[in-house]
């Protein structure tokens, strides 16, 4: 009933606004969270989409949408090469993956007395993902703490991360941050210094 209300909201107010600017290119992205595996996202993705074709049908329409999901937890995670497959986007909620991965609270003052700084083994899990992800035509975001850190935009960009979804504070940094990067520069320097 959730997902049901919730794609009818998107593709309902995303029509809305192609009606009202019929110039604009609108195309909604319903990501679905927390999924575990590709037979869980399968099942919510099939009720997204038979309730956003029959909004879009029923307002004669031909408006594209994407459903993707959120790789969240350590399971997702190691089976993204199959969620892939049902998802045309993944998002990375850092946050998450982090605390659970790491089984600490990431918030936690003394957490890095514990684990590196940069947590190479989330790097290690988002590296593989990616390298699944785009395999199957699959793109890939950011989003979370870690995607507005400075010192890890090279490692994302040089990971092959498509797109990084930050607090509006971080975007004029991380923009000017992915505008000096020469990803075939440091590419082989930063992945050997995060992932090997």
């Amino acid at each position: 009933e959730i997902a049901k209300m919730q794609t009818k909201a998107v593709i309902r107010a995303a029509i809305n606004v192609q009606k009202a600017h019929p110039d604009w290119n609108v195309a909604p992205e319903i990501m679905i969270p927390l999924s575990c595996d590709a037979k869980e996202l399968k099942y919510v993705k099939d009720i997204v989409v038979a309730t956003a074709d029959a909004e879009i049908a029923a307002a004669g329409s031909d408006m594209k949408y994407e459903v993707g999901t959120m790789i969240e937890i350590p399971r997702a995670a190691l089976t993204a090469g199959d969620i892939a497959k049902e998802a045309e986007f993944f998002c990375f909620g850092t946050n998450d993956l982090t605390q659970y991965t790491l089984a600490a609270d990431r918030q936690n003052p003394d957490i890095g007395k514990f684990c590196d700084t940069h947590h190479v083994a989330i790097l290690r899990l988002i590296n593989m993902i990616v390298q699944n992800a785009h395999k199957n035509g699959t793109w890939v975001g950011i989003c979370g703490e870690l995607g507005a850190d400075l010192e890890l935009t090279e490692a994302f960009l040089a990971i092959g991360v498509d797109e990084l979804s930050v607090t509006p504070s971080a975007i004029l940094p991380i923009r000017k941050k992915v505008i000096e990067t020469n990803v075939s520069e440091i590419k082989e320097s930063v992945l050997d210094k995060y992932l090997n």
